[in-house]
């Protein structure tokens, strides 16, 4: 669905993120021998060339048609350019892909990457294996994305979506909890609250990065506290998967756990699978006549020193074009970064940016690279001690 999991070490310096199958092999030249009377002719038939694309064991993955959705989606820029294009799907989240980048950092192997997001990218190490490049179809992409994940370019908006809550209103509601209609850090303090609620470790995880910087944001910079209270409040409560499919295996089997920290577009997917009004609801944190979310922002970009720089800036363009962009609502179930793109009616249920005040615009950049690894190792002190 998403790039959902991820890892970090904590040292900011040179750090990555700790969202199937071999990408390299060997060409050959394939000898086909025809007979014509009694002359033989021996042609020989080059296989096209190869660009390599690095990205999440589910990218592209929640729509109808998984299996035929790369030739689907990336065919016409194949036939155009005469290129294989190989979406390599790691068995990993973004932060191993950038594991992978490093590695192979001497001798490239891939051409593009896709997932980098907007936290991962203030690293080093994922900043030392992309290089810059503004392609010819950004002004597809609202500035404000670009800006929201990397004015210097190293990667470019693929997609975008919005860490909430959300609940199964058949195992809870706003009649028995009118507080979900203007969820608050204080009604999740308490501690039936909190022993609803399964999120996912910022360790290791992007939607439970997503949640501790949602709070540490609202703390710190609407409410002048320090974050690492609630954090203190809830600890035993609250229920910290390794990452989002294990809480998400939680919430649909634990009829205690009625709430999960997730994606906007979650009741949008229950819909559209569905075709019924979604039992997922939305209970993005409220504060002063606000309710607040989390925007994360997917890139893609140019692997740095790659085989086929040229091709692989071609196929950037194009990923910014319609002719991708309308393939990831129903597929990706995060938002197109393209500007043009209209989304399925489903998409009335999911979370939209004008719906929420962004929490992305409290804590800058700057501030999360200069922070992270502190908070990290804080939250880390206080959930294992």
């Amino acid at each position: 669905m998403y790039n959902r999991h991820i890892k970090v070490t904590i040292d900011m310096s040179d750090a990555h993120y700790a969202g199937r199958r071999d990408p390299r092999r060997i060409i050959v030249a394939v000898a086909i021998i025809m007979s014509v009377s009694v002359a033989a002719y021996a042609i020989w038939v080059w296989p096209k060339p190869k660009l390599l694309v690095y990205t999440y064991d589910s990218f592209l993955a929640w729509g109808d048609n998984p299996e035929t959705i790369d030739s689907e989606v990336f065919g016409p820029f194949m036939r155009q350019y005469g290129v294989e294009v190989q979406i390599v799907r790691l068995q990993s989240d973004a932060s191993g892909i950038v594991s992978r980048l490093v590695a192979e950092a001497e001798r490239p192997v891939a051409d593009v990457v896709i997932g980098i997001d907007n936290i991962l990218i203030l690293q080093s190490a994922a900043q030392s294996v992309t290089e810059p490049y503004i392609p010819s179809t950004l002004n597809n992409v609202n500035a404000s994305l670009v800006d929201a994940l990397d004015p210097d370019h190293h990667v470019v908006p693929f997609d975008f979506g919005l860490v909430t809550i959300v609940y199964s209103q058949s195992k809870i509601n706003e009649t028995v909890h009118p507080e979900l209609a203007n969820l608050t850090f204080a009604d999740l303090a308490n501690h039936e609250m909190a022993s609803s609620l399964v999120t996912e470790n910022p360790l290791l995880s992007s939607p439970g990065l997503s949640f501790l910087l949602t709070q540490i944001a609202v703390y710190e910079k609407l409410l002048s506290q320090d974050w690492k209270t609630w954090w203190s409040q809830v600890k035993g409560y609250i229920d910290v998967q390794a990452g989002w499919t294990e809480a998400w295996t939680k919430w649909i089997s634990d009829p205690t756990r009625q709430m999960l920290v997730s994606y906007g577009t979650d009741p949008a997917y229950s819909y559209y699978t569905t075709n019924a009004t979604p039992d997922t609801r939305l209970a993005p944190m409220y504060h002063n006549g606000s309710h607040y979310a989390w925007m994360q922002v997917e890139g893609i970009g140019l692997v740095k020193n790659g085989p086929n720089p040229t091709l692989a800036r071609a196929f950037i363009d194009y990923c910014l074009t319609s002719s991708v962009q309308s393939y990831i609502g129903l597929n990706q179930w995060m938002f197109p970064a393209g500007n043009q793109i209209s989304l399925h009616e489903a998409f009335t249920y999911a979370l939209h940016l004008n719906e929420v005040a962004i929490l992305n615009d409290l804590l800058t950049r700057n501030e999360i690279a200069a922070n992270l690894t502190t908070w990290l190792t804080a939250w880390d002190t206080i959930m294992s001690t």
